[in-house]
């Protein structure tokens, strides 16, 4: 008999164990897979975004180069407009635009600007281009520390260029014909600026440079003129007038209504044998006095103000107003005529006495188409002496005093009172000029913006 025992078991464990650890291996290779896939998805996404951040790196500072060029293409331009601004209210300048004390040399804006007396129209000077430009173009370029100018009377300004290899930015002027249709006094002005200096971005058109910034400034320029309201007589005075029978006043100019003495007082001591108007019109009835307008006004600066449309204090230290200092001693012919030649079209305003004697030969103190405008603050004395021009007698009772032939072309203001003293024949003349007022009116003064009428665009 057999004996029997348990029954046997089969292994299992070797078969069982060896499809697992198959199954683990394949498990972590996908697991290792799937990690691959992700890190190489996360390092494509950070380089699209390092891609798109460093372009709009790029971007910004292309964008930023731009600005900065343009930025100082524009503030190049606005420095020319305000140079040229300065230099219309200046004196006398050579090819350099450097101040000038020879008489030859015109001033800035005899150089590039004509005005109409008759009319007040102001045009640029030399051979217009098609769209209305002046034949001069001034241009200056900054070297780095200084600008370097030219002011040629026709042609293109051009510098010469700067050493060195850093920006340089220059700018050119010229101004505008606005046609006939302009108003009196009023001119356009264009200013191109660049980064660099270089003809055809500063020409006009310009062509813009690659690389460089370009801007274009156009303003609007009034000149306020010398004379806001002409006198219409050869002498007017706000209070009485004696003329000590030595005066002569000439008035011949019929649409002025040929007045030879306005005053809003009285008139005395005039010798109708030297007073002179319109042909066919009584010598009496050229003398105007009591006006209620003159005798009507509070004080001397409300007259002043009527005649010139700004206040004394302002109009004294307007731009286009040489001040001479004369309260130590009297100005001579010679400081009055010298201010006049150095400064073209400009008002001379004395502040103290003043003492025009022309000397044995006599002597002249501006021109029929250069006449002077002159503000004395304190007494005039004249004698031997021609002045074409207008004379503002700004103390309350002046007195001229004359020992030789002494005359005023153009007319003659005083605020106060009027007392001629003239110690001897032959007596001062005070004629009115029509031409020579419409001058000053037109032609003196000082430029300035106006107001709305710039722009910095194309």
């Amino acid at each position: 008999m057999i004996a029997s025992g348990p029954p046997r078991m089969r292994p299992r464990a070797a078969a069982a164990v060896l499809p697992r650890r198959d199954a683990s291996r394949r498990v972590r290779q996908q697991r290792g897979v799937a990690t691959l896939i992700v890190v190489a998805v996360l390092f494509f996404v950070l380089a699209l975004v390092a891609a798109y951040t460093n372009r709009s790196m790029v971007f910004e500072q292309r964008t930023s180069g731009n600005q900065y060029r343009s930025t100082q293409a524009f503030e190049a331009a606005e420095a020319g407009a305000e140079w040229a601004l300065s230099m219309l209210n200046g004196g006398r300048i050579d090819d350099q635009c450097a101040p000038s004390v020879d008489p030859i040399q015109p001033s800035f804006r005899e150089r590039f600007l004509a005005v109409d007396p008759g009319t007040g129209r102001i045009m640029p000077q030399g051979a217009l281009s098609a769209d209305g430009g002046g034949g001069g173009w001034p241009g200056c370029v900054f070297d780095g520390i200084d600008w370097s100018c030219r002011c040629p009377a026709a042609g293109r300004g051009m510098p010469p260029a700067p050493a060195g290899t850093g920006v340089f930015p220059a700018f050119r002027v010229r101004f505008v014909d606005l046609g006939g249709a302009a108003r009196p006094g009023v001119i356009r002005m264009e200013v191109n600026g660049c980064t660099r200096l270089d003809d055809a971005c500063l020409d006009f058109p310009g062509t813009g440079l690659a690389g460089e910034g370009r801007a274009t400034v156009r303003v609007m320029l009034a000149l306020r003129g010398g004379l806001a309201i002409p006198p219409r007589a050869a002498l007017t005075v706000r209070g009485a007038v004696d003329g000590d029978d030595l005066l002569a006043t000439v008035n011949a100019d019929a649409a002025s209504g040929g007045v030879a003495i306005l005053a809003g007082g009285a008139i005395t001591e005039i010798d109708l044998g030297r007073v002179l108007s319109v042909p066919g019109t009584p010598p009496a009835d050229a003398l105007v006095a009591g006006d209620p307008g003159l005798a009507g006004l509070p004080d001397g600066d409300r007259l002043f103000t009527n005649l010139f449309a700004l206040p004394p204090a302002v109009y004294r230290d307007q731009p286009g107003a040489i001040r001479l200092d004369c309260s130590a001693a009297p100005c001579s012919a010679a400081d009055i005529r010298g201010a006049a030649d150095a400064h073209p079209h400009h008002v001379v305003w004395a502040d103290g006495d003043v003492d025009l004697d022309g000397g044995a030969g006599g002597g002249t103190i501006g021109s029929i188409a250069q006449p002077v405008l002159l503000v004395v603050d304190g007494d005039l004395a004249l004698r031997n002496l021609t002045l074409n021009g207008a004379v503002y007698l700004r103390k309350g009772a002046p007195v001229v005093i004359g020992t030789g032939a002494g005359q005023v072309l153009g007319a003659v203001v005083a605020e106060g009172g009027f007392g001629g003293t003239a110690g001897s024949n032959p007596a001062m003349t005070f004629a009115h000029d029509p031409a020579i007022v419409q001058r000053l009116r037109w032609g003196t003064g000082s430029f300035a913006r106006v107001p709305g009428g710039w722009r910095d665009y194309q």
